[in-house]
């Protein structure tokens, strides 16, 4: 049973990885659908698209995976610090920590007179209580869910690989059906990305998937009418 539990445990810190994941594609290509979207509709150039792709993947990625390192740091820090707060609040006054897992105990539904044999029984051992503690009354799990630098490398990976979907068919393919393609493609991944993540958080597949493959479609169309606002504000300019 222990064993399985701690497997477990693993298992859930692996899968926080996945909002890195999740979050970076989704930045990557919905950001980069829409920018080249735009950029093409109003230049017509191919080689002005694929620059612009490549750019707003790398700096983008660094700027995510930045962020990303950032603010798990900071979690990681304020998490760090809490502990070490109820450490000492146990071991100067353990009649608080105590006092708080009674409240808590009761408050879920358990007698006072089991909840305050539980109490005492754990205060015995300080490591247990204030253990118990932590997880009961403050919500801070045993599992080391705060890795930044594993944080900043899925970001930035999975943001440069969200870029490329999109960027691809302009590289690839004929000028004229670039467009179409990289928004195919897009919605194809993203459909693909929510799948992943219903499967992951139990979501209903259909509607995870849906629901990204609409964002990416909502994306790219708000960049292609943009495009289309500069290119017919350029004609005019032109003209006059």
């Amino acid at each position: 049973m222990a064993t399985a539990l701690a497997e477990r445990k693993v298992k859930l810190e692996r899968r926080i990885r996945v909002r890195e994941f999740v979050f970076g594609v989704q930045d990557g290509l919905l950001s980069t659908v829409g920018l080249l979207s735009g950029i093409s509709t109003a230049t017509q150039s191919r080689r002005i698209v694929l620059l612009t792709g490549v750019a707003a993947a790398v700096t983008g990625g660094i700027s995510m995976a930045t962020g990303s390192f950032l603010s798990s740091q900071t979690e990681k820090e304020i998490f760090e610090k809490e502990l070490m707060d109820q450490e000492s609040l146990a071991r100067h006054e353990p009649y608080l920590a105590e006092e708080a897992l009674l409240e808590s105990l009761t408050s879920d539904g358990l007698d006072r007179p089991s909840a305050y044999r539980v109490v005492k029984t754990l205060a015995k051992r300080q490591d247990l209580l204030l253990r118990t503690v932590q997880e009961k009354v403050l919500g801070l799990g045993s599992a080391d869910l705060s890795h930044p630098v594993k944080a900043a490398a899925v970001m930035y990976l999975s943001f440069v690989l969200g870029c490329i979907v999109p960027l691809l068919p302009y590289a690839l393919a004929a000028p004229g059906s670039a467009l179409l393609i990289s928004w195919l493609l897009s919605v194809a991944a993203l459909l693909g990305v929510g799948v992943f993540k219903g499967s992951v958080t139990g979501k209903p597949l259909l509607v995870s998937g849906l629901e990204f493959a609409g964002i990416a479609m909502g994306a790219a169309l708000v960049g292609w009418l943009v495009g289309k606002l500069f290119a017919g504000l350029g004609a005019l300019a032109g003209v006059a």
